[in-house]
């Protein structure tokens, strides 16, 4: 965004920081998001996997990135990988990389080189963490090559997010024997109605609002018109914010918010 525009708006609504637009050290706060986290957290401190899955926009890369947040450096080295439909060498070598390895050229070279990284890691006291997003583009070898990699690579946990659809896949029948090592099965809903609202308080909150920004009204219509996406909320906020900039109005109102939303396809 023109850095002359965002002083601007953030001086037609008197705020300290722009809102609706980063992600803050600390979470916000609601019943699913705190259930997930804390049983997400459990996963980064022994060998198991877990499936995180959602809508987009639902807070599955939030959640992971909170769960991440607390832990200690020191004693974590976690590698995220995402990858759309990867084959075994581009799984394979793009782990190794994002552990920091310079990746060996062949696949099952690749995979040995993982393990081993794993294994000493393990023995200096570090406990290693494997978290592949996009999980329900991967092909049915591949959710085989990662249960593979799971039994034989020693003290690590895994975790798999992705769509509703990586439920699905896990059913199969070939898919059996990775879906019985996972441990947790976690979903990511979207806000309730009072939380939407509560959400965009809170955001308004860390940017220092002294002023209503928001008429009243348009809490319910931003969940109506979001379903509680805390994606969509963050976009049409925002939207919102530059369109009454424009408008040169210091408060949101329900039709300003309608506008927008038609302009809108998320």
């Amino acid at each position: 965004m023109n850095i002359k525009i965002n002083t601007a708006v953030l001086e037609n609504f008197k705020l300290a920081k722009m809102p609706f637009l980063e992600r803050s050290s600390t979470s916000f706060r609601y019943d699913k998001f705190t259930e997930n986290l804390d049983l997400l957290s459990t996963a980064f401190y022994s060998r198991q996997i877990a499936a995180v899955t959602g809508a987009p926009g639902s807070g599955k890369t939030s959640l992971i990135f909170y769960a991440v947040n607390e832990l200690e450096p020191s004693e974590f080295r976690v590698a995220s990988v995402e990858l759309s439909n990867p084959n075994k060498k581009a799984l394979y070598r793009n782990i190794a990389s994002k552990l920091g390895l310079k990746p060996y050229f062949n696949a099952d070279d690749a995979k040995n080189q993982i393990i081993n990284f794993f294994n000493e890691e393990n023995a200096q006291g570090k406990f290693n963490c494997l978290i592949i997003d996009e999980a329900h583009s991967l092909s049915i070898p591949m959710f085989d090559e990662i249960r593979s990699l799971y039994d034989e690579g020693g003290n690590f946990s895994l975790v798999l997010s992705g769509l509703p659809s990586l439920n699905k896949i896990l059913n199969l029948s070939v898919n059996v024997p990775l879906k019985q090592r996972i441990s947790l099965f976690l979903e990511c809903q979207g806000l309730s109605l009072n939380e939407t609202r509560d959400y965009i308080i809170d955001e308004l909150d860390k940017a220092q609002a002294k002023n209503q920004i928001f008429d009243e009204k348009c809490y319910p219509l931003t969940y109506t018109l979001t379903g509680g996406s805390i994606r969509k909320v963050n976009q049409l906020c925002y939207s919102s914010m530059l369109e009454a900039f424009k408008e040169k109005k210091a408060l949101i109102t329900e039709d300003m918010l309608k506008t927008v939303h038609d302009r809108m396809s998320y």
